[in-house]
């Protein structure tokens, strides 16, 4: 596949672009304990800014156990069931002003692509859950990594593999944790920190964002940052 050099963003999704009323968590709960037969409330676990992969490791090693490779994708199969049917309920909320945002970086061609701790079927059943799912055709996600630098790395993997030649000083991640901002240090690329979740500004700021914002209601400041940045 000949690849097209373009402008790429790379997004977290919970906090950052929606919000699923915490069913992330429940739907957590729900599969693990339908697969395990014991309902652990993981009030021992945070969740923000968090992976799929690492939480259930940090279950596991709560609870002294060892799960194989095939258990893990059974769990992680299950979880997905259970946010489905949480979403066929209650859809989730957009965060105000990322529809926008997400229209108008489309509509100038830039690569737009994931870097979540989702595993890859709870992320699209949440985008989907809002029609964010059609923007994004690549990612990296947190059934494949328990570390959310490496998860970024993959989306860089995957934005390659898609056919987008993603050029060094072009691309930039957003995200509304401390964690999100620490996956971009890592890999050396500009983060717009969004406090839209459970972070505020200064938190965002002293973790090392690049840019900080309050929310997207200055969409015509952040994309002329984006363009001056992602040349």
């Amino acid at each position: 596949m000949a690849k097209k050099r373009q402008p790429t963003v790379l997004f977290d999704i919970d906090g950052t672009l929606l919000d699923t009323h915490g069913f992330g968590r429940e739907a957590f709960i729900r599969g693990l304990a339908h697969v395990t037969g014991e309902r652990d409330e993981l009030a021992y676990v945070s969740f923000a800014g968090n992976t799929d992969r690492n939480v259930l490791d940090q279950v596991m090693a709560h609870r002294k156990l060892h799960l194989a490779e095939a258990e893990t994708r059974r769990i992680f199969a299950r979880i997905a069931e259970e946010l489905r049917d949480l979403l066929r309920a209650n859809p989730g909320k957009e965060i105000a002003g990322a529809r926008r945002l997400l229209k108008h970086l489309a509509a100038k061609g830039t690569a737009l692509g994931l870097v979540t701790g989702n595993i890859r079927a709870c992320a699209y059943l949440k985008l989907g859950s809002v029609r964010f799912d059609r923007y994004f055709g690549f990612g990296g996600f947190g059934d494949e990594h328990a570390d959310r630098a490496q998860i970024a790395r993959s989306a860089l993997a995957a934005a390659q593999a898609a056919g987008v030649e993603v050029a060094a000083g072009a691309v930039c991640l957003v995200g509304d944790t401390p964690f999100d901002v620490a996956a971009g240090r890592t890999l050396g690329i500009p983060v717009i920190g969004v406090a839209t979740g459970k972070y505020g500004p200064e938190d965002l700021r002293k973790a090392g964002a690049t840019l900080t914002m309050a929310d997207y209601s200055d969409l015509d400041g952040l994309l002329g940052w984006l363009g001056e940045t992602l040349k």
